[in-house]
């Protein structure tokens, strides 16, 4: 301390002393002393409003009386404590009342009386910083921080309006980690609730922090945690406030502010330095945004010589046709379309496929399976094989007919079969027959949302040696489908 500075706080604390007898002498304040929290959001504290339903999972809260008057301070995700049961927030309505919000799941026969509590906390660490200027031998460095009052409700476990809660034992209570110097010696650490504390500052209740040290200490040391700096005080678990209430009240996205008191005390228990620092704790800020349900699916075309499902293609195709060309008997055309889904729904998609009917000329009907009838190109006649049950088709003399594989390009893709499965060479089935009351059938899909999933329609034709001379057609209808 310099001579002004100490024949000022000498006159100062003589004419105290001649009025009423007492005066404090701190040496200075800290330099560069700061109070830090993590988390700097408040707590919620409210009560039911009203007999709520059992089951439901909306709950209608008491804007009046208690000090969170409005739903928008909690979010979406929190975990709330309505009287012994703990709930996760799905949802806050904003409306003129904000009075409710909505559970993820209904609310339990226990939890539905008027005036039942409704917690939600946010825990916080304290970071202190700070530079000393005197060096104390023995001495101890003490954190003050606000409590709503100097009873066992100070540490009780639930938010307090107008101060901070330490927390109730066995539970994970506030604590302080001390910094390890040499300079200091042994660190010690002793953190205290209010009620215990008995600590009272201008009218405030203070739960007390201290780190005690058995060494000399030194000016001008850093307790920063930064670089090669001392480490910083730090207090962990503590919970912070519900709003404050009463007068003045809390005021919505307005950060209602506390005094954290640093001290440095010597041997004998006396603040020699002393700094108050501000924290503010204020209401979380709701995002909200909308993303509209998105599918796209798109059929692309394929050049001739296309390796797809094992074989090379033979024919090019186009977004909307599929043009075998001229067919020899005994004999396979290959042709493949690629599939492309995309969508933001949540549960992925599914696609389907069937056929109007079998190939038929001239837009002849095929009655049931086509089979005897020389205006119908069946569907794939390979044993075993249907709209249904995938079969190995590599005879196109014997097995004649029109099917299709599939061959999946991206990873993660759930195909209802493939051309390889089972160690085949061209594992296919029929195409659903829509004309005789077949279901479509699901060809792949994915159970998540996806970016350009892409799968390989390959498809082979091989015609009877009863055919009848002429042109044949038929056409396939997919279906994606999203799941949001």
């Amino acid at each position: 301390m310099n001579l002004k500075r100490g024949l000022f706080l000498f006159s100062f604390c003589l004419l105290i002393f001649l009025t009423a007898k007492k005066c404090v002498v701190f040496s200075g304040e800290f330099t560069n002393a700061s109070a830090t929290l993590n988390n700097a959001r408040l707590s919620f504290k409210g009560a039911l409003q009203g007999t709520q339903i059992t089951g439901s999972s909306l709950v209608i809260i008491d804007t009046t009386n208690y000090p969170s008057k409005s739903v928008l301070q909690l979010q979406n995700r929190d975990t709330v404590l309505i009287n012994d049961t703990n709930y996760t927030v799905a949802t806050t309505i904003d409306n003129a009342n904000d009075d409710t919000f909505n559970l993820t799941t209904g609310l339990d026969a226990s939890d539905v009386s008027d005036d039942l509590g409704v917690y939600a906390t946010q825990s916080a660490t304290l970071t202190v910083r700070l530079t000393t200027i005197s060096a104390l031998n023995n001495g101890s460095f003490r954190i003050l921080v606000p409590a709503a009052s100097n009873t066992a409700a100070s540490h009780d476990g639930y938010p307090d309006a107008g101060g901070f809660e330490f927390g109730k034992a066995p539970s994970t209570t506030a604590a302080i980690t001390c910094p390890v110097t040499a300079s200091y010696g042994t660190f010690s650490a002793a953190s205290t609730d209010a009620q215990t504390a008995n600590i009272n500052i201008g009218g405030v209740n203070y739960h007390s922090f201290v780190c005690d040290y058995t060494g000399l200490g030194a000016v001008g040391t850093i307790f920063d945690g930064i670089g090669t700096n001392e480490e910083a005080f730090v207090i962990t678990n503590l919970i912070n406030p519900a709003p404050k209430f009463g007068t003045p009240a809390h005021a919505l996205g307005q950060a209602d502010t506390y005094s954290v008191i640093i001290q440095h005390l010597d041997s004998a228990g006396t603040v020699v330095d002393q700094t108050t620092t501000k924290v503010g704790v204020v209401d979380a800020v709701k995002v909200s945004a909308y993303i509209a349900p998105q599918l796209t699916f798109t059929i692309g075309g394929l050049p001739a010589g296309t390796s797809a499902c094992g074989v090379t293609t033979d024919v090019p195709t186009t977004e909307l046709t599929v043009p075998f060309g001229d067919l020899a008997i005994g004999f396979f055309v290959n042709a493949a379309q690629r599939l492309t889904v995309t969508t933001n729904a949540v549960n992925g998609y599914a696609v389907t496929v069937a056929e109007n009917d079998q190939v038929a000329r001239d837009a002849h009907p095929c009655s049931g399976d086509g089979a005897g009838d020389v205006q119908c190109l069946v569907d794939a006649s390979v044993t075993g094989a249907s709209h249904l049950v995938a079969a190995d088709w590599t005879n196109a003399s014997t097995y004649p007919g029109f099917g299709y594989s599939l061959h999946p390009v991206t990873a993660g893709i759930t195909p209802a079969f493939t051309y390889n499965e089972y160690s085949r060479t061209f594992s296919a089935k029929q195409f659903a027959d829509l004309a005789a009351t077949e279901m479509a059938q699901l060809i792949f899909s994915r159970a998540t949302v996806t970016q350009s999933d892409i799968v390989n329609v390959c498809y082979r034709i091989a015609p009877a040696a009863t055919n009848a001379a002429g042109n044949y057609e038929n056409y396939l209808v997919y279906t994606a489908s999203a799941t949001f």
